[in-house]
C-alpha cells in the first residue's frame, strides 16, 4: 500500500545550481513525520518552468517519491490564478465582489484537473490510498473516481468554506460539489466549514447528511473535522536554539518601547490588516498612557503583487500606517513598524519571542499556523499571550486565546488592552493549556489520524448493499425461485404504484396498473395488502371493488375486503393535539407560496413541492422542529417525507401497521413468501417490521434496509406482471 499525495504544485523548488530543494512547509512536516510501512509518493505539477527533459536529467535520489505533472504555462494560468485565485480564494473568504469569472478559464481548471487525474489514475496500483489536498482540485476526487472506481481517496480543504447562501453565487457550484463528492472521506479544519458544506450540499442538491457521513451514488461518504497543527517538538527546539536566542538577544538590544504587538501575515485582504491597524489606532486613542510605550510591528509578506486588488490593500495599508504614526509619533517613538517584506526562520521565532502579543485579525482564515507557532515559541517562564480573530480555525482549538470579532475594532481594542495587562499567572495558565495541547497534537498527528480514517472508509453502506434489479429478464432469474410459495404483497401507493405528482390529487392509478392489480387480485395464491399515507376516501376511489385490503393514512385505518368496511386502528386522543396543529401548520401554508395544507382524519401534510426551494427547505425544517418541540408530550409522531412535512396520530406507522396484520391474519404461520415495495421513509418503517425472509424492494434512490431496488415505477409494473404469471 502506498500514500498518494497530490497537491497543485509538487513541495519543491529550484536551487540557484538547478538542483532540487525540499519545501518545508506544514503538509511536508506532517507527512514526513507519520511513521508507517506506507511508501509516499507526491504528485503534483512539476516546479517552476521545468520540462520533462530537465527532470530526466536530475539526479534519481532526488526525484525518488516524487511524480511530476507537466502543464502548458498558459493552460496553468488560467486555472491557478483564472479560476482558484480570482473565484475560489475571494468566494471562500467571503469577498464575493472580487469574483472575476470567466468560462474560459473554468476550461483551463477542468483541463488542469483531469490531466492530473489521468496521471494518478495511470501510476495508482491496487490498495493506494489517494489525499487530495485543496481548492486547486475540487474536480479531481469525481473524475478519479470514474477512471478508477474502486480507488480509495480522500479530500481535504485547507481554506474555509463559506456558508450556503454565499457559495450559491458559485457559477459552477454543481460541478464543485460534484467534484468534491467523489471523495471516499471529505476533512475540514473546523466543525463551521463542515456545517456550512452540509448546508450547501441540503441547498443545492437537497442531499441529507448528519455531518459524520451522507449518501451519495450509493457510497457511503465519511465526512470529519480535522484542526492542522504544527511540527511542536521541531519548533520548540528551534526556538531555543542558538541562531534563535543570538537573534533575539540583537532585536533587544534595539527595543526602545515597553510593550511588543506583533502581526504576522501575507498581504491579502482575507487578513484583515486594515482592522488589525484601526484596532491598534483605537488602543492608542482610548488608552494615551501606552502611546510610547506599545508598537505594533506589521510583517506583511508580498503575494500577487502584480493583482490590482493586492496593489490597492497595499497602498491603503501605507497610508494608514502613516496617518498612525503622524498621529502619535514622538522622537524615538514610532507606533507602527511596517515591513513589506519575507523574513528569515530564526528572525522569525526571534520575533515571536520577543512579543508580548501576536495581534491576529483575520477577516477569514482556514486555521492560521501563526498563532500556534508564537505559542509555541514562547518562554515558558514568561509567554506572551494571543489576540486572535474568532473567524480562524486556530480559535476553536486555542483554547487560552483571547478571542476578537476584528470587525467590532472598540471592543477588540480593549481585548488587546486586556492582553498586555494580563498577570503573568493567567499567562502562564493559558500558555500551559495551549501548549499541552499542541504537544500531544501535532501536524503529524493530524496527519496520521486523516489517513487512518481513510484507510477504513469508502466502503459502500450496508444499508445500500441490494441488487440492483434494471431488466425484466433479471427480476425473473432473481425472484423465481420465491414464486413456489403463495405471495403476500405490501405495496405503497405514492413513488411506487405511481409517480410522484406535485399535487396529491393528480396522482391517479394508470390503466395499466389498476388491470395488473386487478389481475394479482385474482389470484388465490397472491394476497394484496396496499399500505399507503392517502386517506380512505381516496384510496376508495382508486381501488374502487378490486378484492385488496387497504391501510390508509400509514396503516391507522384498514378496509377488509370481505367484510367491506374500514375499521379505525386509533385508540388514542386525536382532539388533543388536532386542532392546534393544524392552525400552526395552516400559518405554514400561508407564509410560503404555492404550498398547501393536506387535511386527513388521522393526520395532516403540509406540503411544498411547488414552493421556492431554499425558502421552503428551510421552513419545512423550522416546522418540523418546532412540531416536535411543541407536541413532544402527545401522542403524535412528526415526520419529514419528499417535499412534506407530516404530523400523525401515534398509531399511523406502516412498521406497526404490517406487524399486527401479520400477527393478526396468520400470515405468519403460513407458507408466505412476503414481498415489501416503497419509495420513502415511511417504507422502510413496514420493511424494518417485517421478517429476514421477506423480499423487499425500494424504488429509485436514496438509503434503505430494502434488498433489491428498482429504478422506477415502470420497474415495478414490470415486477407486477412477473407477479401475476404465477400460477
Amino acid at each position: 500500500m502506498r500514500w498518494i499525495i497530490v497537491s497543485n504544485r509538487l513541495p519543491l523548488s529550484i536551487t540557484a545550481e538547478g538542483q532540487l530543494s525540499r519545501a518545508s512547509g506544514g503538509l511536508v512536516t506532517a507527512l514526513s513525520g507519520v511513521h508507517n510501512d506506507a511508501d509516499q509518493l507526491w504528485v503534483g505539477l512539476a516546479p517552476g518552468d521545468m520540462t520533462p527533459e530537465q527532470w530526466a536529467e536530475l539526479e534519481p535520489a532526488s526525484t525518488q517519491g516524487y511524480f511530476p505533472v507537466f502543464i502548458e504555462a498558459e493552460l496553468y494560468d488560467r486555472s491557478y490564478n483564472g479560476i482558484a485565485n480570482d473565484v475560489f480564494w475571494p468566494l471562500f473568504h467571503y469577498e464575493a465582489s472580487l469574483i472575476k469569472y470567466d468560462p474560459e478559464n473554468w476550461a483551463a481548471y477542468r483541463e488542469v484537473n483531469q490531466t492530473l487525474a489521468q496521471t494518478v489514475a495511470e501510476i495508482a496500483q491496487p490498495g493506494d490510498l489517494v489525499w487530495i489536498h485543496d481548492f486547486h482540485l475540487f474536480l479531481l476526487p469525481q473524475m478519479l473516481r470514474q477512471l478508477q472506481p474502486d480507488l480509495k481517496t480522500g479530500f481535504f480543504l485547507h481554506i474555509p468554506f463559506p456558508s450556503s447562501e454565499l457559495f450559491r453565487q458559485l457559477p459552477v457550484r454543481h460541478e464543485v460539489l460534484e467534484g468534491i463528492l467523489g471523495a471516499d472521506l471529505i476533512g475540514f479544519h473546523d466543525y463551521s466549514y463542515l456545517r456550512h458544506f452540509c448546508s450547501a450540499l441540503k441547498s443545492v442538491f437537497d442531499l441529507d447528511s448528519n455531518l459524520m457521513n451522507l449518501i451519495w451514488e450509493r457510497r457511503n461518504l465519511q465526512l470529519g473535522v480535522y484542526p492542522v497543527s504544527i511540527d511542536t517538538p521541531a519548533l520548540l527546539a528551534a526556538a531555543e536554539s542558538l541562531e534563535t536566542n543570538q537573534v533575539l538577544e540583537r532585536y533587544r538590544e534595539d527595543k526602545s518601547y515597553r510593550y511588543l504587538i506583533l502581526g504576522v501575515d501575507r498581504l491579502d485582504y482575507s487578513k484583515g490588516l486594515l482592522l488589525k491597524l484601526q484596532i491598534f489606532r483605537n488602543l492608542l486613542e482610548n488608552c494615551p498612557e501606552l502611546q510610547g510605550e506599545v508598537t505594533l510591528l506589521q510583517i506583511a509578506i508580498p503575494t500577487r503583487q502584480d493583482v490590482e486588488e493586492y496593489q490597492k490593500l497595499r497602498a491603503q495599508m501605507e497610508q494608514l500606517v502613516g496617518e498612525i504614526n503622524g498621529k502619535f509619533s514622538r522622537p524615538n517613538y514610532v507606533p507602527v513598524q511596517y515591513m513589506y517584506t519575507s523574513i528569515g526562520f530564526h528572525e522569525l521565532l526571534a520575533l515571536y519571542r520577543l512579543a508580548d502579543v501576536l495581534l491576529v485579525t483575520s477577516q477569514r482564515d482556514g486555521m492560521n499556523l501563526v498563532a500556534m507557532e508564537y505559542l509555541v515559541s514562547q518562554n515558558a517562564e514568561n509567554p506572551g499571550s494571543i489576540v486572535l480573530s474568532e473567524f480562524t480555525g486556530a480559535s476553536s482549538v486555542l483554547s487560552g486565546a483571547l478571542v476578537i470579532n476584528p470587525w467590532d475594532t472598540q471592543k477588540a481594542s480593549r481585548s488587546l488592552e486586556k492582553a498586555l495587562a494580563l498577570p503573568l499567572e493567567q499567562r502562564q495558565q493559558r500558555h500551559r493549556s495551549m501548549l499541552k495541547f499542541l504537544s500531544g497534537y501535532t501536524a503529524s498527528d493530524w496527519a496520521a489520524g486523516f489517513m487512518e480514517t481513510l484507510a477504513q472508509a469508502g466502503e459502500m453502506a450496508p444499508s445500500l448493499r441490494q441488487r440492483s434489479l434494471k431488466s425484466r429478464e433479471e427480476m425473473q432469474k432473481e425472484l423465481a425461485p420465491y414464486f413456489e410459495q403463495p405471495l403476500l404483497l405490501f405495496l405503497d401507493y405514492d413513488g411506487t404504484l405511481v409517480p410522484i405528482e406535485d399535487r396529491p390529487e393528480k396522482a391517479v392509478l394508470s390503466t395499466m396498473t389498476f388491470g395488473l392489480l386487478a389481475h394479482l387480485a385474482q389470484n388465490r395464491k397472491v394476497e394484496v395488502v396496499i399500505v399507503s399515507g392517502r386517506p380512505a376516501e381516496f384510496l376508495n376511489s382508486q381501488f374502487q371493488d378490486l378484492p385488496i385490503a387497504l391501510a390508509a393514512e400509514h396503516g391507522a385505518a384498514f378496509y377488509h375486503p370481505i367484510e367491506k368496511v374500514w375499521e379505525s386502528q386509533v385508540w388514542s386522543d386525536k382532539d388533543s393535539w388536532y386542532a392546534s396543529a393544524e392552525q400552526h401548520m395552516a400559518d405554514y401554508a400561508l407564509r410560503v407560496p404555492e404550498s398547501f395544507l393536506e387535511r386527513k382524519a388521522f393526520s395532516l401534510a403540509w406540503h411544498y413541492r411547488l414552493s421556492p426551494p431554499a425558502f421552503a427547505q428551510y421552513q419545512a425544517r423550522k416546522l418540523k422542529e418546532e412540531l416536535e418541540s411543541g407536541f413532544s408530550n402527545l401522542p403524535v409522531t412528526v415526520l419529514a417525507g419528499k417535499k412534506v412535512v407530516e404530523v400523525r396520530v401515534v398509531e399511523a406507522n406502516k412498521g406497526y401497521f404490517v406487524r399486527n396484520y401479520l400477527a393478526q391474519h396468520g400470515a405468519e404461520e403460513q407458507d408466505y413468501q412476503i414481498l415489501a415495495i416503497g419509495d420513502d421513509t415511511t417504507d422502510e418503517e413496514m420493511m424494518a417490521a417485517l421478517p429476514d425472509s421477506a423480499l423487499t424492494f425500494r424504488v429509485g434512490e436514496g438509503e434503505s434496509r430494502a434488498r433489491y431496488r428498482l429504478r422506477n415505477q415502470d420497474a415495478v409494473l414490470t415486477l407486477l406482471e412477473l407477479l401475476g404469471q404465477k400460477s
